[in-house]
């Protein structure tokens, strides 16, 4: 399989390091920068700051222009927020300017870069990794990523195609769709899948419910959207459909866990009585509440800090900079949390029942 993998890896790198000729918009490789002017500048809240002129030299590999060069003026700043200086060997996505097709230079604009090959190779790394570590589960969980990937594109197709259904349902309706492909594709048909599934889809809708009746409750007060601003479609829905969806993987976590761990002390002790199962399985849901309850902070706050370095690099109060950008995440992490929590009681009860019933059939 690793030989077939290899193979695999090299052809697709071969072609995506050479497929130029499968692109419609004009691709330039860069063969040549220099800088050609610095400004100094100062904003509004008295923030130096540098602004750089680029001027590139670059071929152009694929259209009716290949191999010839092109010329393009790229400016891009010292914080480089939403520009980027470029080097030798990148390639761009250009607009040719066809009025300079002919004369002794032809210019254009750079539009985007060209990053598939960099999302290829990270890609591979993924993959050998959870094949290297994981082996048969490794291949049905990347199988499973991909399932999973499809089908939220096609729900998320769905909703914006149509105007009548709601997102919340949609989601509800993958979220389904997540969990029971999952759990079987990596763990297989048994009675810890089964436990498993069933305390995931309980305490994940159980924890949207929660989260609604307090937003009901507040009238959302605290709740800050303007990230979501330029959507028009209802942002709460939206919101909620993200902590549906965002909270799953730790509920399935944690759902599997309490699953597996008490079904393999029962495994190991057949004779195991309930009382010490459910201590043993309390235990093991403590160790891991904090943890994962960690997990989702960090994950949620993560995407945030680059906003927060930059209201904070313009003087935004603190107070201010906080409530912009961590009111949602803060909201999502507080919901998952109640997620995990909940379900290592309620994952416990529903795996120690299959327990009682597997021991009955004996």
């Amino acid at each position: 399989m690793f030989l077939f993998l290899a193979v695999c890896v090299v052809s697709s790198l071969f072609f995506v390091f050479h497929n130029y000729s499968f692109y419609e918009r004009p691709i330039a490789k860069i063969i040549e920068t220099q800088l050609i002017e610095t400004t100094e500048t100062v904003d509004m809240y008295n923030n130096e700051d540098q602004l750089y002129t680029q001027s590139i030299i670059a071929e152009i590999k694929n259209g009716e222009y290949k191999g010839q060069l092109i010329s393009l003026t790229n400016e891009y700043s010292s914080s480089q927020a939403y520009d980027q200086e470029y080097r030798v060997g990148n390639e761009l996505f250009v607009w040719i300017d066809e009025t300079t097709v002919g004369s002794a230079e032809i210019t254009g604009t750079i539009q985007d870069v060209k990053r598939d090959k960099y999302l290829l190779i990270v890609t591979w790394i993924f993959i050998f990794t959870l094949l290297l570590v994981g082996k048969k589960q490794g291949l049905y969980s990347i199988i499973s990523l991909f399932v999973n990937a499809a089908i939220l594109s096609y729900a998320l197709d769905v909703y914006i195609k149509t105007t009548n259904i709601s997102l919340v349902f949609i989601c509800g309706v993958s979220v389904i769709l997540f969990t029971v492909i999952s759990l079987l594709l990596v763990n297989g048909r048994n009675e810890k899948t089964y436990a498993a599934i069933i305390a995931t889809l309980i305490c994940t809708f159980l924890l949207l419910l929660i989260a609604y009746l307090v937003m009901w409750a507040t009238a959302e007060q605290g709740l800050r959207y303007e990230e979501m601003q330029f959507l028009t479609r209802p942002h709460q829905m939206v919101f909620m459909a993200g902590v549906l969806v965002g909270s799953l993987g730790a509920v399935m976590d944690v759902a599997i866990t309490m699953s597996s761990s008490i079904f393999s002390l029962y495994e190991k002790n057949s004779n195991i009585s309930v009382k010490a199962m459910k201590t043993s399985g309390m235990e093991i849901g403590k160790d891991i509440m904090g943890t994962m309850t960690n997990i989702l902070f960090f994950a949620y706050i993560s995407g945030s800090i680059p906003m927060m370095i930059l209201y904070l690099n313009n003087y935004a109060p603190i107070g201010f900079t906080l409530s912009m950008n961590l009111s949602l995440e803060l909201a999502r992490a507080l919901a998952g949390g109640i997620g995990i929590v909940l379900t290592i009681p309620i994952g416990l009860y529903i795996t120690i029942y299959f327990v009682k019933v597997k021991r009955a059939r004996r």
